[in-house]
C-alpha cells in the first residue's frame, strides 16, 4: 500500500518528466505548508482538482515554515507532510518546495519553472497576490482563485486553531450556591419547577496537557470542583466542538455526561452556573434550565461580595450520606415541604439581591440551610452547627454550607469579614478562608471558544 503513496511523491528533477509525459493534460499546481492536514485542506485540494486533469501539490520545507511561522513550527517534519499530502485522493503528485523564500512568501518558483503547470491556484483571500501573479505571468501560467468554503457537514477549523487547542490551558470557574440547591434535581422534584441562585467564582481552575491546576482550592469544598473538572475535560476533547454550541447546549452536554456516570441522580445547577458564569437565578424544569430575570449590575454584586466570607470548615465532606438521605426523604411530607422551601429561597434570594437587601439575602441563606437540614440531617452535624452558631454570635447575619454539606465550606454574609475570619480561625483552628472573586465571563469567553 505504501508503494502507491511513495510513487506519488516527486523529486524536483522529475517535474519536467511529468510535464512531458502529460503534455496533453491540464496540470494544476497549488502550494502550502500543510503542517497538520485537516478538513480545510481536503476541500481545497478538491477545488483545485476540479480545475484540471492533474493536481500537483507543493509542500513547504521545514526551514521555510520555521522562518515564516516561528518557533515550534512545523509540528510535523517535511517528509511526513509530503507523504501525507500524496495520500490524499484528489492529489496526483506531491513535491517539496525550494528552500529559498522570495518576495510574497514564494518558495515554489523552482516547481513552477520545471513543471510549467497550466494553472496555479490560490485562495481568494491570499495576502500576496501581486507577487504571485507576476511569477505566473513570467512562466505563462494562468492563476485562478477559489473561495474558502466549509461544507455544511463540517465545522470550520485551521492548523493554527488545532495547535492552539492542543497547547491551550482550558479554564473554568467554581461556584457558590446561595439558595435553592436540590431544587434543580429533576428526579426528586417530580415535575415541579425549582429555582437556584448561584454565582461563578475565581481563581479559575485550569486543565492543560492532561493535568489539572486547582488553584489551591481544597477538593470536596462544596464549590463544584468535580463538575468544573468534567467540563474542562469535555471542552478540551478533540472530538468536542464548543464553537458551534450555545451555552445551554454545553451545559446540557455536561449535565448528560455527568448523569450517565451517576445514574441520572444529580441536578443542573452546577453545570449551568459554571458554563454561564456570573450571578444567575436559574429556573429548573424536568428537562430544561434557564436564567430568570435581568442580569444584575456588577456594582450591586461587588458591593455584596465585599461582605462575604468563604470559610472552609477544615472538615472533610461526607456529602454521600446527605445525598442518600435526600433520596430517602424527598417523597415524604417533611421532605416535600423542605424542597418547596428550598426552591422558594432560590427565587427569593434573587429578588432580595435585586433590591440590594443584603440582610434579607443573609436571612434567606440561613432559611435555606435549615430547610436543607430538614431534607437531609447529614447536611450538618454538631461541629458544623457549633461553627455556624459561633459565626452568628460574632457578626454573621446569615449563611449556609456550600453544596450538599457534611463538611466543606461555609459562606457567610457579615459587616466585617476580616474580623469574623479572625474569630473563627481562633476558635476553630482547622478552618481557613478561601479567597475568591466573582467571575462574570462565561465558559466560551474564558476560553475563546
Amino acid at each position: 500500500m505504501f508503494e502507491r503513496i511513495r510513487s506519488k511523491v516527486l523529486s524536483e528533477n522529475r517535474l519536467a518528466e511529468i510535464r512531458k509525459a502529460n503534455h496533453d493534460k491540464k496540470i494544476v499546481l497549488c502550494s502550502g505548508c500543510y503542517d497538520i492536514l485537516q478538513s480545510g485542506h481536503a476541500v481545497f485540494f478538491s477545488q483545485c482538482r476540479e480545475l484540471g486533469d492533474m493536481l500537483v501539490v507543493g509542500v513547504g520545507r521545514d526551514s521555510v515554515i520555521s522562518e515564516l511561522k516561528g518557533p515550534g513550527r512545523p509540528v510535523n517534519p517535511e517528509n511526513n507532510r509530503v507523504y501525507l499530502v500524496a495520500a490524499m485522493h484528489d492529489v496526483d503528485y506531491a513535491v517539496l518546495n525550494g528552500d529559498e523564500i522570495k518576495e510574497g512568501k514564494i518558495d515554489f518558483e523552482n516547481i513552477i519553472k520545471k513543471l510549467r503547470p497550466d494553472i496555479f491556484v490560490l485562495n481568494d483571500d491570499d495576502s500576496a497576490v501581486d507577487s504571485k501573479q507576476e511569477l505566473c505571468s513570467k512562466y505563462g501560467v494562468e492563476i485562478k482563485f477559489v473561495p474558502r468554503i466549509v461544507p455544511e457537514e463540517l465545522e470550520p477549523t485551521s492548523t493554527t486553531r488545532i495547535i492552539d487547542k492542543i497547547n491551550y490551558g482550558f479554564r473554568a470557574p467554581l461556584r457558590i450556591d446561595f439558595a435553592g440547591g436540590w431544587a434543580d434535581v429533576p428526579y426528586i422534584m417530580q415535575g415541579k419547577t425549582g429555582y437556584v441562585s448561584n454565582i461563578a467564582i475565581k481563581p479559575l481552575i485550569e486543565y492543560k496537557a492532561g493535568k489539572f491546576n486547582f488553584s489551591g482550592y481544597p477538593r470536596g469544598s462544596g464549590l463544584s470542583t468535580s463538575t468544573a473538572a468534567k467540563l474542562l475535560e469535555m471542552i478540551s476533547a478533540k472530538n468536542y466542538n464548543s464553537e458551534s454550541k450555545s451555552l445551554t447546549f454545553i451545559a446540557e452536554d455536561l449535565f448528560n455526561h455527568e448523569n450517565q456516570e451517576l445514574n441520572w441522580a444529580i441536578g443542573r445547577q452546577d453545570q449551568y452556573s459554571i458554563v454561564f458564569g456570573g450571578f444567575n437565578c436559574f429556573e429548573f424544569g424536568a428537562d430544561y434550565a434557564k436564567p430568570v430575570g435581568e442580569a444584575l449590575p456588577v456594582e450591586i454584586l461587588e458591593e455584596f461580595r465585599h461582605n462575604l466570607l468563604l470559610l472552609h470548615t477544615g472538615v472533610s465532606r461526607n456529602a454521600q450520606v446527605a445525598v442518600e438521605q435526600v433520596y430517602q426523604n424527598y417523597d415524604t411530607s417533611e421532605g416535600k415541604a423542605a424542597l418547596e422551601k428550598i426552591s422558594a429561597c432560590g427565587v427569593a434570594f434573587y429578588e432580595a439581591l435585586v433590591q440590594k437587601d443584603f440582610l434579607r439575602c443573609a436571612t434567606i441563606m440561613e432559611e435555606n440551610f435549615e430547610a436543607q437540614k430538614q431534607l437531609a440531617p447529614a447536611t450538618s452535624n454538631d461541629y458544623l452547627d457549633e461553627m455556624y452558631a459561633f459565626a452568628r454570635q460574632n457578626g454573621a447575619h446569615g449563611g449556609k454550607i456550600c453544596g450538599a454539606g457534611g463538611g466543606g465550606a461555609f459562606v457567610f454574609y457579615c459587616e466585617d469579614p476580616a474580623t469574623l475570619k479572625r474569630a473563627m480561625k481562633k476558635n476553630f483552628v482547622d478552618c481557613f478562608e478561601i479567597d475568591f472573586e466573582f467571575e462574570y465571563k462565561n465558559i466560551k469567553e474564558l476560553n475563546i471558544l
